[in-house]
């Protein structure tokens, strides 16, 4: 496995970009090695797996050199061991080693190289699902615990994830995993208060109870008086867990219901265009069409009256050249009385279906009704915006800070 990895990098050198510090396999080249994985394995994980051990083998990287698999190339970040500083044993826990004796401008690097917006957003939703469903969903842990671990409790997480996403390289995702958790810090504690926040709307006992905790005040352990961190605001506002329910269920319940909303006007949207004839609907294409209609009708009449005329006046005249003038006449009106008939029947096969065009009305209804509701329900979450952001910023002071002794 490892000669063929080796003699698909050998073959195609010229898709190999080589950096200071870095390696770039393009898309092409990127391709043919994901290509020749899935021949050993279906499994998505395993694939990325086979393709970095062929990789690190085939450019003879160091363990530490990190391997990066995109959708358009694959990234090699080669390990500057020159940017990390030797921290001494007892600054090993202080801010000296904050990210792991990696100089900043290395980790600065790296973040700007492989992270975008919309990467960093997903991955820190990842981080936090993960600390939500393991700490509070599994375990159930208390407020104690929480206080005292959750800043190494989240960065182990970010820890595993960027071996899991990326590359097994420990001693430099260390160092990252702090410096892109304090990027991101408030971010985190964010997305932990939108879930609390969604728990309590829904009535959860564990989430309520652990708020509750927040409007303790004073709090003795082991004999010693502590000041617990409060739900207040910048301006001093005091929130209790009873003021926050109202308000977290009215606005999470209905931005739920807007969200439903939302999705059920699209679909009809999309079933209402389905009934668009020639880029119109079909109210206004059935109006078109009645109109032509009546037209016609109105042309065949006259036709036919026209008709019946020359007829008429065939039986009445003696002058045989009269009769020759008028029998061409009648020949051409029969003609032109065709030609209109023709069109009408023509015009029939067009008539918008009637059950299409009860559908679209009945549509338009329903429509008119959702927006209605939807605008309904927009007005009632503008009204508990503001105070439900306070609710949401007082908690995640609260989670980020600790009880102090009195």
């Amino acid at each position: 496995m490892n000669e063929i990895f080796l003699n698909l990098i050998q073959k195609n050198e010229e898709h190999i970009e080589h950096k200071k510090f870095q390696i770039i396999l393009d898309k092409k080249l990127r391709d043919q090695l994901f290509s020749f994985a899935t021949t050993i394995s279906a499994d998505e994980d395993k694939i990325k797996d086979l393709m970095r051990f062929g990789v690190r083998k085939a450019l003879r990287l160091k363990h530490n050199d990190i391997i990066i698999i995109k959708k358009e190339q694959i990234f090699i970040k080669i390990f500057n061991k020159s940017k990390i500083k030797k921290v001494p044993k007892e600054e090993e826990n202080t801010i000296a080693n904050r990210f792991n004796g990696i100089e900043e401008d290395e980790l600065d690097d790296f973040y700007d190289e492989y992270f975008s917006k919309e990467e960093s957003r997903e991955f820190f939703q990842i981080i936090v699902k993960e600390f939500v469903e393991r700490y509070f969903i599994e375990e159930k842990i208390d407020n104690n615990i929480y206080e005292n671990n959750v800043f190494p409790l989240l960065q182990n997480i970010i820890i595993e994830q960027l071996i899991f996403e990326f590359d097994d390289s420990d001693e430099f995702f260390k160092g990252f995993s702090g410096y892109i958790f304090r990027i991101h810090f408030t971010e985190v504690f964010e997305y932990i208060a939108d879930f609390i926040l969604n728990e309590i709307a829904f009535s959860s006992d564990y989430m309520i109870d652990f708020l509750k905790y927040y409007s303790l005040d004073i709090v003795i352990v082991n004999g010693e008086k502590y000041r617990v961190p409060s739900l207040e605001t910048k301006d001093g506002l005091k929130w209790n867990v009873i003021s926050m329910l109202s308000i977290a269920k009215i606005y999470t319940r209905t931005k739920k219901l807007l969200k439903k909303l939302d999705k059920e006007i699209h679909l009809l949207d999309d079933k209402i265009v389905d009934l668009f004839i020639n880029e119109i609907s079909p109210v206004e294409y059935n109006n078109q069409y009645l109109k032509e209609k009546q037209k016609l009708d109105e042309d065949l009449s006259i036709e036919r009256r026209r008709l019946d005329e020359s007829l008429d006046m065939l039986q009445i005249v003696k002058e045989e050249n009269d009769k020759v003038s008028l029998t061409k006449d009648i020949k051409k009106i029969k003609k032109d009385f065709h030609i209109v008939r023709r069109s009408l029947e023509l015009l029939g096969q067009k008539e918008v279906n009637r059950s299409d065009l009860d559908k679209y009305v009945r549509y338009e209804r329903e429509l008119d009704y959702m927006l209605r509701e939807q605008k309904a329900e927009e007005k009632i979450l503008s009204q508990n915006e503001t105070s439900f952001l306070l609710i949401k910023k007082s908690i995640v002071k609260a989670l980020i800070s600790k009880k102090q002794r009195v």
